[in-house]
C-alpha cells in the first residue's frame, strides 16, 4: 500500500492486485501557432508512402522502416495495437536487414513494440521484447559497461512491476532478474562512478523493494512452479537457492537502505534533507518486519535531525505530516495495468493511525457492489495486518484519526 491521507483531505485511491519525458538565418521567422503545429498523418498517408518506397525501392527499402514505424505509432495512436504490432515487427525486420542484427536503432522500434504488448495484455510478449532489448545492449557494450545502465535500469523495472502486479507465470524469475540487476547496477556505479556515487540511491532502493518481496513471497499461484518460462519444474537443489534468497532478504535490505545512509552521508552534492530521509526508510524496513522500538527510535532521531537542521517544514511534512502506508514502493508503477475506475469494485473506509503505525477503529463507509462481503472482509484483514509511519506532531509520534481510503479491486 502507498501514502495515506490525513483527515480533510481528499480520498486516496489504492489497487489491490490480485492474488503490481529558421535553417541559417540570423533572423527568425516569427511563425503562427498553426505553422508550428506538428502535420497529422493518417494511417493511408503512410500506406501511400510504404507502397511507393516499395515500387521503387523493394520489398526491404531503406526509407521503409521509417513509414513503418510511423504506421505503427498512429495505430498505437488510435487504440488498434494489432496493427501497431504488425507494423513495428516488420519495421525491425527492415531495420536489421538494412542496418544490421546488432544495430542499435532497432531500440526505438522495440520500445514502442513493447509499449503495444503491455497495453494488450501480453506479457510474455512484452517480456521478450525487454529481454532482447537487454541482450541488444550487452551485445554491443559488454555486460559491465556504464552504457547499459539505463537498459538495466528499465528491465529491472519492467520484471520488478511483472512481479508486483502479478502479471502471468514465472513469477518468482521475475522477482530474482530485477533483484540481480540492481546488484548489477550497483556494481557498475561502484566500478565507474565510485562508492558514494548518487546514482547508487535508486539501485539500492531497488535492491530494498526486491527484498521486500523476496521476505513475503508466498509461493506461485501455478500448481507446477518454475525458475523460467518453459523450464522443467525446479529442483531440489534450484529451490534451496531460492528459499536461501528469502532467508537473506531482511539484512540484505536493511544493508541496502544502511549504504543508501552512507552514500547521502559522505557525497556533498547530497541534499540537506537526504540522510535524515534515508533513515526514515531504514525506520520503515524496520517497522515491516515487526521491530518496533528500532523503527520509532529511528524516525524520533531522523526527526529530530531534520527539525535541528533547520529543514524546511515542507520536507518535513512530506515524511511526518501524515501517516503513510508501508510498504511505501515508488519503483512499482500500478498504472502499468489499466482498470476501468468508474466501475471498478471499491470499498471506502475510514480507520484511525495509532502512534505505533497500526489501525484501529476501522469503519467501512460505502462499497460497490453493496452486498458485496468478501471485499470488504479483504479490507479488513488488510488493515488488521497493515503498518504505517505515524504522524509525528510537537516533536512525537501522535495519534491520527479519520483517515479515509478507497481501496480498488482490479479482479472482481
Amino acid at each position: 500500500m502507498a501514502g495515506a491521507q490525513s483527515q480533510g483531505s481528499a480520498v486516496t485511491d489504492y489497487l489491490i492486485s490480485p492474488g503490481e519525458k529558421g535553417e541559417g538565418s540570423s533572423i527568425a521567422r516569427i511563425v503562427s501557432e498553426e505553422d508550428t503545429r506538428p502535420k497529422v498523418r493518417s494511417t493511408n498517408d503512410y500506406q501511400l508512402e510504404i507502397d511507393r518506397v516499395e515500387t521503387e525501392q523493394g520489398a526491404y527499402g531503406s526509407q521503409l522502416s521509417e513509414h513503418l514505424v510511423g504506421l505503427g505509432i498512429t495505430y498505437q495512436t488510435e487504440g488498434e495495437h494489432d496493427d501497431a504490432i504488425e507494423a513495428f515487427k516488420r519495421a525491425m525486420h527492415v531495420n536489421r536487414v538494412n542496418e544490421g542484427l546488432y544495430s542499435l536503432s532497432q531500440v526505438p522500434i522495440l520500445e514502442r513494440l513493447i509499449e503495444s504488448h503491455v497495453a494488450r495484455g501480453q506479457w510474455s510478449e512484452a517480456n521478450d521484447r525487454h529481454q532482447y532489448l537487454y541482450w541488444l545492449h550487452r551485445r554491443n557494450f559488454g555486460t559491465e559497461d556504464p552504457r547499459m545502465l539505463p537498459v538495466i535500469d528499465k528491465l529491472s523495472a519492467w520484471h520488478l512491476n511483472a512481479y508486483a502486479l502479478d502479471m502471468g507465470a514465472g513469477l518468482f524469475n521475475h522477482l530474482i532478474s530485477a533483484h540481480k540487476l540492481f546488484n548489477l547496477a550497483v556494481d557498475i556505479i561502484d566500478t565507474n562512478y565510485g562508492k558514494n556515487d548518487l546514482r547508487l540511491i535508486d539501485a539500492l532502493r531497488g535492491i530494498t523493494v526486491s527484498n521486500y518481496y523476496l521476505a513475503t513471497y508466498k509461493g506461485e499461484t501455478e500448481p507446477s512452479f518454475q525458475l523460467r518460462a518453459g523450464s522443467e519444474p525446479t529442483s531440489a537443489e534450484q529451490k534451496a537457492r531460492l528459499d536461501q534468497y528469502i532467508t537473506n532478504s531482511y539484512n540484505s535490505g536493511k544493508r541496502a537502505i544502511s549504504r543508501m545512509v552512507n552514500v547521502y552521508a559522505n557525497n556533498p552534492d547530497s541534499p540537506p534533507w537526504a540522510e535524515a530521509k534515508a533513515k526514515v526508510e531504514l525506520g520503515d524496513w524496520y517497522l515491516l518486519f515487526n521491530k518496533w522500538q528500532s523503527a520509532l527510535a529511528i524516525y524520533q532521531e531522523s526527526h529530530d535531525a531534520l527539525r535541528d537542521g533547520n529543514i524546511d517544514q515542507t520536507q518535513i511534512d512530506l515524511l511526518f505530516g501524515q501517516p503513510v502506508a508501508l510498504p511505501d514502493l515508488p519503483l512499482v508503477d500500478s498504472s502499468v495495468v489499466e482498470e476501468d475506475e468508474e466501475n471498478q469494485p471499491y470499498v471506502l473506509v475510514s480507520f484511525d493511525v495509532t502512534p505505533y503505525g497500526r489501525a484501529r477503529n476501522v469503519a467501512i463507509i460505502e462499497s460497490m457492489p453493496e452486498d458485496n462481503v468478501r471485499i470488504r472482509s479483504r479490507v479488513r484483514k488488510a488493515l488488521k495486518l497493515a503498518k504505517f509511519r505515524p504522524r509525528f506532531e510537537n516533536g512525537s509520534p501522535t495519534l491520527t484519526t479519520g483517515m479515509t481510503h478507497r481501496y480498488l479491486f482490479a479482479d472482481d
